[in-house]
Order: structure tokens, then sequence, then C-alpha cells
């Protein structure tokens, strides 16, 4: 049966088999049984006594601190063997400066931030990882998070540079190697850097374009494009690197952009449910804007210098002035469309205009709940007999908010003499 061993173990190409063996060697030796964290443990030692460079002792020390992290044990001295093999790794590449990049550490960590000393001096003095950094990672036990970065050559030297730290631990010599293995080593770094610029590069480039077809969508549906543009900031590479050490099911790339994924299809989704909503919304409205009505009497009136038509409806759900103004007007226009005068050289009415009746039965008395006069032309009902400014006008509406019942006479009688001017222009 396989073995569970950590991902950072099979990074380094430990299998189960060889997680058996040693269990089974050290359970020889032990009185007492094995537990897995020592022969993981175990594992690591061994790895650190084959490491071929300075390079590949810095990530074995850093996995090593790790996992004693996620135990719950002391880690520093592990953080300091991984930042002393970096600083030994620069060294053989002929680095002679470095600078301390505190960024996201502790208050402690950032008093250093940006200091530049010699390279010589930093592996003297081992000024991070930070002894009194309060910064965390999986337990309460110090986790610095500063770095050491190479400093250009016309970067000044700090005048003030930190103190030395009380122990400076010793490490494993490397392994002699022939060349073959060191090129083969080297190739594969190469690999793995590689694969990680484009999976950084892809991962700043998938986000921004998230990002950037939320704000995009916030012009359509606010909720679409609020929710996408949440869901991609977790996405930008920086943010990622942290929710991967938390959140394990995001180390492989897959996941994480299937994760991404489901937020498009959410987004889209919730578009969708918006743009139905508003439509219904919509025909909702259209259909109960202006209260239907029906037509009494409709009667030419023309002139032999202007064609009317008098119109009268009722119209028992308008029960407002702005109600029966609307439907008066659109009793207008529509009639207007629809009619046909006896003039053949100008067949549309000039001049429409529709009384709105308080009832069928008291129509033509007086009773108007509503008039609205409409002049398609904008010369009002006088049309080019008159030139007054005050009669030049394409509609000229009156309405009463008058309530009114239509078979009690006396709230008939009401309504007389209250329609008020609802629009003249």
């Amino acid at each position: 049966m396989a073995v569970s061993i950590p991902e950072e173990l099979r990074a380094f190409g430990i299998t189960s088999k060889e997680f058996v063996e040693k269990k089974r060697g050290l359970a020889k030796s032990a009185e007492t049984e094995v537990n897995d964290s020592d022969v993981i443990w175990e594992l690591f030692q061994d790895l650190t006594k084959k490491a071929l460079s300075y390079e590949m002792l810095q990530m074995l020390f850093w996995n090593m601190a790790i996992f004693k992290d996620k135990l719950g044990q002391n880690s520093f001295e592990y953080q300091q063997k991984s930042h002393k093999s970096r600083l030994l790794d620069l060294e053989q590449k002929g680095k002679t400066k470095v600078k301390i990049n505190a960024t996201g550490c502790s208050a402690s960590c950032r008093k250093m931030h940006n200091l530049v000393l010699p390279l010589e001096k930093a592996l003297q003095n081992l000024p991070v990882p930070n002894p009194k950094c309060e910064a965390t990672l999986y337990s309460a036990n110090t986790w610095c998070t500063s770095i050491y970065l190479v400093a250009k050559e016309s970067e000044k030297e700090s005048p003030k540079l930190p103190l030395a730290v009380e122990n400076v631990p010793e490490l494993p010599p490397l392994v002699k190697s022939i060349k073959n293995n060191e090129s083969d080593s080297a190739d594969e770094t190469a690999e793995r850097d590689s694969e990680q610029t484009e999976d950084n590069t892809m991962g700043w480039a998938i986000a921004t374009l998230t990002l950037c077809l939320g704000l995009g969508l916030l012009f359509f549906s606010p909720w679409a494009g609020g929710l996408l543009v949440a869901w991609s900031i977790p996405f930008f590479p920086p943010l990622m690197l942290r929710l991967r050490r938390s959140l394990p099911f995001l180390k492989h790339r897959w996941e994480r952009w299937s994760l991404l994924g489901i937020g498009f299809l959410l987004a889209l989704l919730l578009l969708l449910l918006t743009q139905l909503a508003d439509r219904e919304k919509n025909t909702s409205s259209t259909k109960s804007a202006i209260p239907p009505y029906e037509v009494l009497l409709i009667e030419d009136q023309s002139s032999s210098t202007r064609s009317r038509l008098r119109v009268s409806i009722v119209a028992p759900e308008a029960l407002t002035a702005r109600d029966r103004a609307r439907v008066a007007m659109n009793a207008a226009k529509q009639i207007q469309a629809s009619q046909v005068s006896d003039d053949p050289d100008n067949p549309q009415y000039e001049y429409v205009s529709v009384v709105l009746e308080a009832s069928t039965k008291s129509a033509g008395q007086g009773y108007a709940l509503a008039e609205a006069e409409y002049a398609p032309d904008g010369r009002g009902q006088q049309g080019i007999m008159s030139e007054d400014p005050d009669n030049q006008w394409k509609w000229n509406v009156s309405s009463s908010k008058a309530r009114v019942n239509p078979d009690d006479t006396n709230s008939l009688q009401n309504v007389k003499g209250t329609l008020e001017t609802f629009l003249k222009q």
C-alpha cells in the first residue's frame, strides 16, 4: 500500500518505497515504535548529506523549517541554515553585496528594510532571520519572512549594520560530484525556475484579465461585475502564494484555474438572472404604465384651413390626475396615427382633441376628467390662422384629480371645473 508522504519530500525524489524502508530501518534500532514524523525528519537529514549545491541546501533547510513549524516546534535554526545557504550560493556566484528585504514582515524586521551590507558581513552576523521577529506561520513560534536580495554594485553600504546574532549554525559539507551530475542538477533547476516563471506570468495575466472583465461588467450588472472583481483578487500570484500555504488543494495549477472558472460561471449566471429580472420588470412596467381606454365617439370637426378630430373616451382604471392625462395623450397619438381625414392631400389629422369622460352615461355633459389636445405640427388648434405664440404648441393637456363615482350625480357634479393644466408644450 502506497504511503502518503509530504509534497516537500516528493519534490526531492523521495518515494513511498524509500519511506517504508527508512521506517523499517529505524524500527530495528529503536526500542519504541517509530512514528511517521521521525521517519520524515530522518529522510530530510539524509538529503542534506547528499546535497550537491548550496541552492539545494537552501531549499532543503527551508522545507525542514516549515515541517518543524507545522509540528509546533521551534524552526529558527533551520531558517538560519536556509538563509546562510543562500548567502554561500550567492558568494559562489561572485556576488559581493546583499540587501535586506523585510516587506510584509514584523515591525522589528522592517527596521532593517533596504539595509545594504557586504556579503561577508552578512555571513558573519546573519541578521536574517531576525531572532526578534514577531511574525508566525503555522505555530506560535517565530517565522521570519525577511530575505536577502542581491544588491547592485552602485548601491552604497549602510553605515549602521545590524548586530550579529549569538549563534550562527554550521552547515554540512557539500557532496562532491562529477561534472555531469552538476550539469543535470543545473538543468533541472533551470527547468523548474522556467516553469515557475511561466506559471507566475500566466497567473498575473489571467488574474488581470479577470479583473478587467469584472470592471467592464459593472456597467451591465453591478452584482455580476462586483463578484468577478472580488473573485479575481485572490488569484494574483502574491496572494495565491499565501493561500496555497493554508489550502493544499490550490497547489496544482488545474485546480486553481478550475476555481477561477467557477467564478466566471457564477458571474455569468448572475448577469443572466439580472438581465431576465430587468426584462420582466420592464415588461410589467410597460403593461401597467398606461391604463386601457375605450373610445365612445369620434367626430370630424375639420375646417377649410385645418383638419380636426374630436374623440371621447372612458378609462375606469385611470384614477389619478397623472394617469388620466397620460391615457388621454396616449389615445390622441394612437387615434391620430390610425384615422384618415377626407383631405387626400393631407390624409392625417393635423389636430386631435381627446376628452376623457367621467362615465359612459354622462358623456358629452361636461364631466371631463382629462382633455388632451394634440397637434403634431406644433401649430396648436388654429394652425396657420394664428401667429400668437400662445397658440403654437404640440400638446395642451389638462387633467383632474377629483374622485368620482359614475353612478352618483353629486359626485359627477364635483368634477366640473376641476381640470388643471398638466402639460403645454
